[in-house]
């Protein structure tokens, strides 16, 4: 199974518990965990943000992004650029298109913090919660 994982994920990885949890358990159980190749640029590019957040020094940080790095599968946009056209027709704002093109292209749920991307009804989209009802109730 796969899961395309929102950038809002990934910056509250090192402050929650519950989402360093759910990493852990669905890496656990071979879940492929996929980011587009825009998430990385987003996460350098709020870098401040992120520091401030997180509470990292430049050190700290060049360690989550690489952690980042191997705990997901970074997909280039080469290898879900077909899906780009019908993302931006799906996707609640434009900033989002990487996200759905990719979860187009797998046929998978897109796990997101972010209540907004429900707005659709082309592509799941899960909060925390329903990650965690989908790790207890399915055998994956």
């Amino acid at each position: 199974m796969e899961l395309v994982v929102d950038t809002n994920v990934l910056f509250a990885l090192p402050r929650s518990s519950r989402v360093r949890k759910l990493v852990d358990k669905l890496l656990e159980r071979k879940v492929r965990l996929l980011i587009p190749q825009f998430v990385i640029d987003e996460l350098v590019t709020l870098k401040g943000d992120v520091m401030k957040y997180t509470g990292f020094d430049e050190e700290e940080f060049a360690r989550f992004l690489e952690d980042v790095k191997v705990l997901f599968e970074v997909i280039p946009e080469k290898e879900y650029r077909l899906f780009l056209g019908e993302a931006k027709r799906v996707a609640p704002h434009e900033k989002d298109t990487p996200l759905f093109a990719l979860s187009l292209k797998f046929n998978c749920p897109i796990w997101s913090r972010e209540p907004r991307l429900k707005r659709q009804k082309v592509v799941e989209v899960l909060s925390d919660k329903e990650v965690e009802e989908l790790l207890k109730k399915s055998s994956i």
